[in-house]
């Protein structure tokens, strides 16, 4: 699909979805797709966004049908098993609306949680080094992010705790009653782990130490925060009293000693009766949801009328598209009918700026005496757009044949 030539269609976009709520947080890991994964992924013509996060796996594409169901069989063979029958797929409104309801934190574990909007960003940034979206995917997520915005402006579904690490440090607090004084280990030194570093320090924390398996990623991260670091080692972080934990690990680990330990790994890692997990604090967001069922009201009416404005920009989106290709081809003619009165003109000895300048005056005054009228009807009733698009058809050959010529007349 060339999208560049085309008006935008609002049923190319779709969804393709995995959370925590369809597939559980224990299997969501089977359906990441790696970076060399996308590379085999790409189509040409066919734009692709993919975001990933602790409780999603979510492809946006915006393409024809026909593309999607070969994108579907080639993240099967990526992951050498039919992982698409598992999958919720949206087209669409559809499609659109979910992303809206992602951004807005409304579709989160931790309802309203404030991450996900830079999550967004990143992938779309992500997706665009990687030359998989284009214009299509980056007009839809740039709205999505101004609907996340709103959307937080507007209501109080981000106020209090939100994000799954504050309700994992909230839990923690609660259970200490002061983080200060508690010997804390984070195990993990990527994003997860030096989010939680953040978090802790903000709570008073002051004994942590950072383990990570390789040393300078943690001593990284304890730097900026005046924390401990050392080497991965399950027998030392079992001498602590609170242990979070956010690796990839192919084990199964047992911490006995500590009085708690906070697993945010998917798959999880740790095992015991002192283990909280991503499930467990899933059903502490089920109680935050019903706390704020008011607000996610007033978000889901937020929707529906971003929903209504994206419709409206699209079309404007596309009627400004055709205007600017009619505008296009019609300045390219008119330069080269310029450049052939010039040449005869200059043979008469006449002043050549002057001659141009008055050439130019005139075709200017002469597009806009054309055109503005046909313009401002086209805004005025933006249903057109279809037929101006075989207008510009007729811009690009010149020509006619008869058959086509009658069904203009028509």
């Amino acid at each position: 699909m060339a999208i560049p030539n085309e008006i935008l269609n609002m049923n190319n976009y779709h969804a393709i979805v995995y959370t925590y709520k369809t597939v559980g947080i224990s299997k969501l890991y089977e359906h990441y797709i790696a970076d060399e994964e996308l590379k085999l992924l790409k189509e040409d013509g066919v734009e692709l966004c993919v975001i990933q996060t602790c409780n999603r796996v979510e492809a946006y594409l915006y393409s024809t049908q026909e593309e999607l169901e070969r994108f579907l069989k080639r993240l099967d063979n990526a992951h050498k098993k039919p992982i698409s029958n598992e999958a919720i797929i949206l087209h669409g409104r559809d499609a659109i609306k979910h992303l809206f309801e992602v951004s807005s934190g409304i579709d989160s574990l931790a309802i309203g949680e404030y991450e996900i909007l830079g999550q967004i960003r990143e992938s779309l940034g992500k997706c665009k080094k990687l030359n998989l979206s284009g214009q299509a995917l980056d007009f839809l997520f740039n709205e999505a992010l101004k609907v996340g915005r709103e959307v937080r402006l507007k209501t109080q579904i981000s106020r209090g705790k939100t994000g799954v690490y504050a309700l994992a440090i909230d839990y923690a607090v609660k259970r200490f009653g002061s983080l200060k004084g508690v010997k804390i280990a984070i195990v993990g030194a990527g994003e997860i782990g030096n989010k939680l570093a953040l978090m802790l320090k903000n709570e008073g924390a002051d004994d942590v130490t950072i383990f990570n398996r390789t040393y300078e990623k943690a001593l990284n991260i304890a730097n900026k925060y005046g924390f401990k670091a050392k080497v991965l080692n399950f027998d030392e972080v079992n001498e602590y009293d609170l242990v979070f934990v956010a690796i990839y690990y192919d084990k199964k680990v047992k911490l006995e000693k500590p009085k708690l330990v906070i697993d945010l790994s998917v798959p999880q890692i740790v095992e015991g009766n002192n283990t909280i997990t991503l499930e467990d604090l899933k059903a502490l967001s089920n109680l935050v949801l019903e706390k704020k069922r008011e607000e996610i009201n007033k978000v889901n009416d937020l929707i529906l009328s971003s929903l209504e404005k994206f419709e409206k920009d699209v079309e404007s989106f596309n009627v400004n598209r055709i205007i600017s290709r009619v505008m296009s081809r019609v300045e390219r003619i008119l330069e080269e009918e310029i450049d052939e009165a010039y040449k005869e003109l200059t043979k008469q000895s006449a002043d050549e700026d002057y001659i141009k300048e008055v050439l130019h005056k005139m075709g200017n005054s002469l597009i806009k005496k054309i055109f503005s009228p046909l313009f401002n009807e086209i805004r005025r009733n933006r249903n057109n757009y279809e037929y101006l698009d075989y207008i510009v058809k007729v811009f690009g050959d010149g020509e006619l044949s008869d058959l086509k010529a009658k069904e203009t007349k028509e």
